[in-house]
């Protein structure tokens, strides 16, 4: 019974992974056929209020820039049907409950990186770009005149780096808020960030220097920040559990 139950379900897992596998070779390919679209996407935030060129030193940059694009943007829409096959896998040892769940978990996690998508496609990055091309020194009388041009390369894995991270930053930081706000009772909210504040700053510090340049200034209000955020939601929190005892 065993080595039968074992066979049908490997014979499933095989079956899901080849789905997997054949999806994400016609998504290569669909990538390779528009690959100009696919770089023009990622350029757009920069080319919108700049009219610079892009630099291409060595003739394998380009040909890095094409297989990082179509191996990225194939990843990205193979992922949500890579969960969706484990879903679907494993709902037949759950709960019905826990299988609403999930699918209600994968809903919020498409639409939360979705909308982060387009908050840094159309808002962060412009800005983001827009002031760091600012960083020119254009003088007639200067001695030292400093021009910026990007590399078509350094700008691709630059964008989908930051792209990235700042969607998962901002994916934890939403997951995290609604799961401390409305599934934690008030008591337990109380009793972690009593006893364990000092950790969560620590582990946000000791994350966000990870993230950011290594500059002193912005160390300190890394520190600065993270130390008042959670000493102030400490405070709303004893407030809120002193207005309901008394």
């Amino acid at each position: 019974m065993r080595n039968s139950l074992f066979y049908f379900y490997s014979i499933e897992v095989v079956y899901r992974y080849f789905y997997i596998v054949i999806s994400f070779i016609f998504c290569v390919i669909i990538a390779f056929l528009h690959v100009q679209i696919l770089l023009l996407v990622e350029t757009y935030p920069f080319l919108q209020f700049s009219s610079k060129k892009f630099l291409v030193t060595q003739t394998t940059d380009l040909f890095d820039v094409v297989w990082i694009l179509i191996f990225s943007t194939s990843l990205l829409f193979v992922f949500p049907l890579f969960f969706y096959q484990i879903v679907l896998f494993s709902k037949n040892s759950w709960y019905e409950y826990q299988t609403y769940f999930i699918y209600k978990l994968l809903l919020f996690s498409l639409l939360t990186y979705i909308f982060s998508l387009i908050l840094c496609y159309f808002y962060f990055l412009p800005a983001l770009l827009d002031f760091l091309s600012q960083w020119e020194i254009k003088q007639s009388a200067s001695i030292l005149n400093v021009e910026i041009e990007f590399r078509i390369l350094n700008y691709i894995n630059w964008i989908l780096s930051f792209r990235y991270i700042f969607c998962f930053l901002f994916y934890i930081i939403l997951f995290f808020f609604f799961f401390f706000h409305f599934l934690l009772e008030l008591n337990v909210k109380y009793n972690l960030l009593k006893f364990h504040r000092n950790l969560f700053i620590f582990l946000n510090t000791f994350f966000l220097f990870f993230v950011v340049p290594s500059d002193i200034l912005l160390q300190f209000f890394i520190i600065f920040f993270s130390f008042i955020f959670y000493e102030i939601l400490f405070f709303i929190l004893c407030y809120k559990c002193n207005s309901i005892r008394f």
